[in-house]
């Protein structure tokens, strides 16, 4: 066996197998739950080849091997002999664990799974479309060119396809078959759906109230409502709709006959699933999306500063929903109607505050594996993709992401007070600086967001610095 003495060694230093009560593994650790931690030799396991770190958390003695864990793993179950009771008392600690953690802790936890099998595909992209943003800026590029054109799409790929690669990871987290969220995703990107839109509406529905909405389509009679800018780059409602696909599939796994299993599990999985999302599912987010659009509103109406400090501080929880997609829409409307917006500036600070805070990961962290996600989050945050620092680096650190997000809201609602504006769509992040300067002149509103965006950087960095680079939600 390739890490025999490796597993002997481990089970010798956690005080041996009768100390072991139980003992599962994820991406990079064995978990285990001891007897007696006293009798854990932890400066012999740090010390050890094979080993990289210990951590000791949540009732777990957690020994970090790396990403081949899950091949240590099968080793360390064969040579320790462990039996289906050990199994057995490692679930039912996993559940009471997670019993005890409050509802945002269980959230982030979830979401940290399910993001970090696509996290560092997602820095790949975020850094490519960094590097093409600095090509069309100092002219190296034209975006016409095929180069650009054929690059892009290698950057944005992940992005716009996000239900797919979603519906892959939120599988494994869910113990669904990978290939099933691959498919559920797929549907909600497919051109036959997002084309529906594009066709002449059957009927309005609610007409005249808060929820009214278009009807294009309908399955079995029923309404189908959809979004007008597609699921695509949406995040929440693919890891419901894997979810509740799992949970069909787990149950029809369990009823049907062994000999219909193979074929009417899959056919009636999807064919449950599917309608399902575009039914029920989806709306549901549609109706949370407009909801929100007029609530933004009217709030910037009544006080572009107070707005300023609610979107600020929210927008981010609004990308982790995929509803932040309920406002970007207004921003070109304000701009082609009245010359300027005034909501888009009052998100401006958060790409700051981000920056802020992954900087203070970045000075806090000896982990070398950490600073390799947070370095190059850093860089696409800077060149206006927030995914990868929101993903990667912020949503396992619980107080450092509200920090970042009370910052953030700090600097937006300076903007609001100083009437900040744009006045022209450019690059997103700190270089899309110049589109809010006033044609006219630098102005108020101007200064005013350049005083938030640093007020956002630098609380946003002190806090981090302050709280440490410990992630909260351990799930790696």
């Amino acid at each position: 066996m390739k890490y025999q003495k490796l597993c002997e060694d481990i089970i010798a230093n956690v005080g041996g197998r009768d100390n072991i009560i139980g003992v599962t593994h994820c991406v990079t650790r064995l978990r285990f739950k001891l007897a007696d931690v006293g009798k854990a030799n932890t400066e012999a396991l740090q010390n050890m080849d094979g080993v990289m770190k210990i951590i000791q958390t949540g009732g777990q003695y957690q020994v970090v091997i790396g990403t081949h864990v899950d091949a240590v793993y099968r080793e360390f179950i064969q040579i320790g002999g462990f039996d289906n009771q050990v199994a057995k008392n490692t679930k039912q600690t996993e559940k009471d664990t997670e019993e005890k953690k409050g509802l945002l802790s269980r959230f982030l936890i979830l979401m940290s799974g399910v993001f970090q099998p696509v996290l560092m595909i997602m820095m790949a992209s975020g850094m490519i479309k960094a590097l093409l943003t600095l090509g069309s800026l100092t002219g190296f590029m034209a975006k016409t060119d095929g180069t650009y054109i054929i690059l892009n799409a290698v950057g944005d790929a992940v992005f716009y396809f996000f239900p797919i690669a979603l519906g892959w990871s939120s599988a494994k987290k869910f113990g669904l078959k990978e290939i099933y969220g691959i498919v559920l995703g797929a549907c909600l990107v497919h051109p036959s759906i997002i084309g529906l839109t594009s066709g002449e509406p059957l009927y309005m529905l609610f007409a005249g109230t808060a929820f009214e909405n278009t009807v294009f389509t309908t399955f079995l009679k029923m309404p189908v409502l959809l979004p007008v800018q597609s699921y695509a780059g949406s995040v929440i409602p693919i890891i419901l709709i894997t979810w509740v696909g799992s949970m069909i599939y787990k149950f029809l796994n369990a009823k049907l006959p062994s000999i219909l299993r193979s074929f009417f599990v899959p056919f009636l999985t999807l064919i449950i699933t599917v309608p399902l999302a575009l039914i029920v599912i989806g709306p549901i987010a549609m109706l949370l999306q407009d909801l929100l659009s007029q609530l933004i509103q009217f709030l910037v109406g009544l006080n572009p500063g107070i707005a300023g400090l609610l979107l600020g501080a929210f927008w981010s929880v609004l990308v982790m929903f995929g509803l932040h997609m309920a406002v970007i829409p207004l921003f070109a409307l304000n701009v082609a109607q009245y010359g300027y917006d005034i909501i888009n500036p009052l998100i401006f600070s958060g790409a700051l505050a981000s920056m802020g805070s992954v900087l203070g990961i970045i000075i806090k962290t000896k982990d070398v594996k950490e600073k390799g996600i947070a370095i190059p989050a850093l860089v696409s945050t800077f060149f206006g993709v927030n995914e990868p620092a929101l993903y990667g680096v912020l949503i396992p650190r619980k107080k450092v992401m509200i920090s970042s997000f009370a910052a953030a809201g700090i600097g937006s609602a300076v903007a609001g007070f100083a009437g900040a504006k744009l006045y022209e769509f450019g690059a997103s992040g700190p270089l899309g600086l110049p589109c809010f300067l006033n044609p006219a002149g630098i102005d108020g509103g101007f200064i005013g967001l350049c005083i938030g965006a640093v007020i956002s950087f630098a609380v946003a960095l002190v806090a981090a610095m302050i709280i440490g680079d410990r992630k909260d939600a351990e799930n790696v």
